[in-house]
């Protein structure tokens, strides 16, 4: 069968737009790396704190609440080592802004909080009708970014939560701070928070 040659002229054409959108992906220079409070770059896989910058609340865990626990702010004496871990493979061991990435709390789990992995994800609170940060989560589906939160702090972010379902990436949502008896939950509807990291670990720029 011969092929009509408009069909072998548009195959030419998306092969070499295909590769021309390709090659100006891989030209793009990185993204800025994320900054700790100590002026140097964040990294993959060292012990962190987040901490909320008025009041200098730290991340932790609700351990009193349902399993999964809820994450939550709590004075800086609370708070919990945090890993970040990059979602794909890459030979880049800097943590970059609006990039997709895990959070988990580096730490052992016991029976108070339910064997659930320590990954961050997000879960729908029925009881207060929000979407809770909690732990529990897996490496796949539960993606987080650290967006720069103001352009004159270098040192102030906010927190991203990037909901995705298998190859669909839906728009990121900033995580915010919800009051409810006592406690304030991280949650994807409530007061913007900008946060700043902080190193649990002898950490050097790269």
């Amino acid at each position: 069968m011969k092929i009509p040659k408009f069909l072998v002229f548009s195959f030419f054409i998306f092969a070499f737009t295909a590769i021309s959108f390709e090659r100006a992906i891989d030209a793009q220079p990185p993204k800025d790396a994320v900054i700790d409070s100590n002026d140097n770059e964040v990294l993959i896989g060292f012990d962190y704190y987040i901490a909320v910058t008025s009041p200098f609340d730290g991340m932790s865990i609700a351990n009193e609440a349902s399993c999964p626990p809820p994450v939550v702010r709590r004075n800086n004496l609370s708070l919990l080592p945090i890993k970040i871990s990059s979602v794909v493979d890459s030979n880049d061991n800097v943590v970059r802004e609006d990039t997709n990435i895990n959070l988990e709390f580096n730490i052992e789990l016991n029976s108070t909080t339910c064997n659930v992995p320590p990954i961050w994800k997000v879960e729908f609170n029925a009881s207060m009708l929000q979407w809770l940060v909690t732990i529990g989560g897996d490496r796949s589906h539960n993606r987080f970014q650290i967006a720069r939160s103001c352009p004159y702090r270098k040192y102030f972010y906010q927190l991203r939560y990037c909901p995705s379902l298998r190859s669909i990436q839906f728009p990121c949502v900033t995580v915010c701070s919800f009051f409810k008896d006592g406690l304030n939950y991280l949650a994807l509807n409530g007061d913007p928070i900008p946060i700043v990291l902080g190193q649990l670990a002898s950490v050097s720029s790269t």
